[in-house]
């Protein structure tokens, strides 16, 4: 699935690092409960973000603009 551009809410570590909040999928504002992996890339700065309802979601932003696109989903979960 190709990534979307979408809303995020987050503060920013000293080091540069994003941590976000919530992000708005699909018009559906949803909870980050937590954060894994993250890395630099020539396009941005990207990072795993599990949400409440279980799914996982690659966070990328150029610092202007974030997209997203879910890459782990719970059984049952579309």
């Amino acid at each position: 699935m190709d990534a979307e551009l979408v809303s995020v809410d987050a503060t920013w570590t000293p080091d540069g690092w994003p941590v976000p909040a919530r992000l708005t999928w699909a018009g559906e504002t949803l909870s980050v409960v937590d954060t894994g992996r993250r890395w630099k890339a020539d396009d941005g700065l990207h990072l795993l973000a599990r949400v409440a309802d279980g799914r996982v979601f690659e966070l990328h932003t150029n610092g202007a603009r974030w997209w997203a696109r879910v890459v782990s989903a719970p059984p049952g979960h579309a």
